[in-house]
């Protein structure tokens, strides 16, 4: 498989993702920041692994969530706060975690199966 010149393989990258980071509005009647809109930051290239399945209650309906690890190559400005969106799927980003190899690769760790507009990001 091809390697990139830091060091993670292109090979499982083979999902185009958007990353997109909340551009927040405080609320005039209660000082709550809430989510505007989004903004994307960046198109890359990632791998998408589905870790496991669950039940949840949201909003007093069930609705169903997928754990899922998203790879990337390493950059310095993901974070919590943001979003993955891969095709008509919305990921949101749990955790940001370095991968085994350093500043090679970023491992996202994301639900999907959740609300996408307003609220809190």
């Amino acid at each position: 498989m091809a390697t990139t010149t830091r060091g993670m393989r292109a090979g499982p990258l083979r999902h185009r993702v958007r990353l997109q980071s909340p551009i927040m509005h405080v609320s005039h009647e209660d000082g709550e920041a809430v989510v505007e809109r989004w903004k994307d930051v960046a198109k890359v290239w990632a791998s998408i692994e589905p870790l496991s399945g669950r039940e949840y209650l949201a909003s007093l309906e069930f609705r169903s969530g997928l754990t899922t690890r998203i790879r990337i190559r390493w950059r310095d400005d993901v974070t919590a706060a943001m979003r993955v969106l891969h095709g008509r799927t919305t990921y949101a980003i749990d955790a940001v975690l370095p991968g085994y190899a350093g500043r090679a690769e970023l491992q996202l760790m994301c639900g999907s199966g959740v609300i996408t507009d307003g609220g809190q990001p």
